[in-house]
This record gives structure tokens, sequence and C-alpha cells, in this order.
């Protein structure tokens, strides 16, 4: 309905609305500023960002690493043609993908030959290239979102909170909503994660104690100097009352809760009654890295007696993080610099 009044506003009927899809001109003639969803990985950023769809104008696109990719190519302030095209080629992916794998939450409405009118519209639009990649993605998000009833758009990348003054650079007014979750339960979620939804080998709680912190400092550091730009939303609090979350999330973009809020999915690490925790030694370590942040967040220090296996089980747990780091860097060409950046990261580098 928000788009519709919208749309009748500007003289906009239905079929226009449908037709911008696979416009071969720019659609975008004034730039909006997006809401983004950061933390860090197994915090509920999903659900999050499902939540904010739901939000009267909102379309908020979950997982799309757009910014990691045009790094990944090159630094350059302009794309050139090529570029486009890869990176065209990646928001294609990241459709059929949610169409393919995604159960959880509602679907793209949009079938497999559609995306790929899609894809070769916005070709037709840039072939040429020499466009920066805010105007690439805006466009793209744009036309999803209108296809989809929606005049605001966003989308969820944990990461980018790495990135929050570039992207604001970019998108002025941008808005950002960083889910944090305790990290004694995010670190379990990520150590235990099944195949489908991640990589266990990526874990160690030495990295991810201290990752979690630096998020939590990075964040915060941006929102001291952009207080109405952040707003931060405990998981808890998100999977306990996710009507109380929307409604305070619809307050903080000027909007409000029309839609209904959907169901928490069902990605997990853990089968019902088979919740797992990390090691004694794990929790320590969190707890002694992080003890300020999780005072300040309202989570209780927990108390902790070290068994002998707990030494046992990190040797394990080393081995399998230094075992899944070391073919990463063997089979990626772009990993090098990936696990470059972030030890930088860790150790307070850019």
């Amino acid at each position: 309905m928000a788009l519709l009044r919208y749309n009748l506003l500007r003289g906009i009927t239905l079929s226009d609305q449908h037709q911008n899809l696979f416009s071969t001109t720019p659609i975008v003639t004034k730039s909006q500023p997006p809401v983004i969803v950061v933390g860090l990985p197994r915090s509920g950023s999903s659900f999050l960002s499902h939540v904010l769809s739901a939000l009267d104008g909102w379309y908020v696109w979950d997982d799309l690493y757009f910014l990691q990719k045009v790094k990944a190519f090159a630094n350059d302030e302009f794309l050139t043609a090529e570029r486009v095209k890869g990176l065209l080629k990646y928001l294609g992916w990241t459709i059929r993908a949610k169409l393919n794998h995604d159960d959880d939450f509602t679907r793209p409405n949009l079938t497999m030959d559609e995306i790929e009118q899609f894809v070769d519209a916005m070709g037709k639009t840039f072939e040429n290239g020499g466009i920066k990649w805010p105007q690439l993605l805006e466009e793209w998000m744009t036309r999803l979102a209108q296809h989809h009833g929606c005049t605001h758009w966003g989308y969820k990348t944990p990461q980018d909170f790495h990135h929050m003054d570039e992207i604001t650079q970019a998108y002025p007014g941008t808005k950002f909503v960083y889910i944090v979750r305790d990290p004694r339960r995010m670190m379990a979620s990520f150590k235990f994660v099944n195949l489908k939804d991640g990589d266990p080998g990526q874990y160690h709680p030495l990295v991810y104690a201290k990752y979690w912190k630096m998020a939590y400092s990075k964040v915060n550091k941006f929102a001291s100097s952009n207080p109405h730009n952040v707003l931060t939303v405990r998981f808890e609090d998100l999977t306990k009352d996710p009507d109380c979350a929307a409604v305070l999330m619809a307050d903080f973009l000027h909007s409000e809760l029309t839609g209904k809020v959907p169901e928490q999915g069902k990605n997990t690490s853990f089968k019902k009654g088979e919740r797992k925790s990390i090691s004694e030694l794990e929790k320590w370590y969190c707890q002694s890295v992080n003890k300020p942040i999780l005072d300040e967040l309202g989570y209780e220090i927990e108390p902790v007696s070290l068994k002998i296996g707990d030494f046992w089980d990190l040797t394990k747990t080393t081995t399998r993080f230094i075992s899944y780091q070391f073919t990463r860097l063997v089979k990626k060409k772009d990993a090098r610099e990936s696990v470059g950046n972030f030890v930088r990261s860790l150790v307070g580098g850019k």
C-alpha cells in the first residue's frame, strides 16, 4: 500500500512499477539513504533484516556482500564495463540463491527468467561502465524494492561495521542497525554451526572473543559522532519480543509497523533440546576480554569451573582452525588479502 500511494502521487502505475525492474535507463533520480544491518555472524542478523522488511515501505535484503566484491576487484573510483558485468553477475546470483536455498523467510517475488531479464536490463543500463559502486547498488536495490512494493531499501552485511564511514560518505544519512548477541552464545553457535549455514573451522575462541569486542568498539566509536544514525538491538530482546523491537526500529526509521512480524527462522546450529555451550576455558577467556562491555549491555558474568578436558578441546579447535585457514589460503586467490585485513582489524590496524 505504501508504494501504491507513493506511485499514485507521482502518476506511476503498477505496470510502470513492474517495468522499472527491466528499464534500460536509470530510474533513480535522487539518492536516498538506506538502512544497513551490521554485527557479527551467528547473531540473528538475518532475522532482524526480515523484521525490518515488515516496516512500512522498507525492503531489506538479507546478506549482500557487495562492497566486499567491489574491493576484491579493485578499489578504483569508477567501475569499468567488465567490473559492472561481474558485479551484476554476483547480484543475480544472490537472488537465485535465495530462491533455491532460503526456506526460513519470504523469498523474492521473481522467477528465474525474470532474474535474467533484470540482470540483462541493468547490464544494458550501464554497459559503458564509468559509474561508481554506490550508483550501481542503489539502482539495483531501488528496482528490487519497488518491485516488492516498497519505497526504501536496505541490506544486511554483518561485517560492514568496518565500512560505516565509507558507506555514509556514499549515502549521507545512512542508518545502521547493530545487532549484538551475548558473545558466549554467539561463539557457541559458531563453534557448532552446521555446514549448511557455515564452517566451524572458521571459529577460534581467541579470535572471536576479540572480534566481538572490536565490533562493539567500532560501532560505538561511529555512533559517538553519529548518535541519530545508529540503533543497537540486543538479539535476546529481539527474540523475546519481536513486535516491540520492530516498533523501536520503525521509530528509528520514521516508519511504522504495518506488516506481520515474521517468526524466527530455523537458522540455528542446534537441534531442539540439543543446545551446546562453549567450554569453561573459552567462557573464562571471553569474559576476561569483554567484562566491561558485558556489564554495559546487561549480560551477567557467569561462574567458571575449568576442566582438564577444556585444554584438549582447545587443541582440537586450534588444529581445525589452522587447517581451515591454510586450505583457504591455498585454494582461494583473494583469501590472503582477506585474512590479512581481518588480522589487522583485530590488532587495531586499518
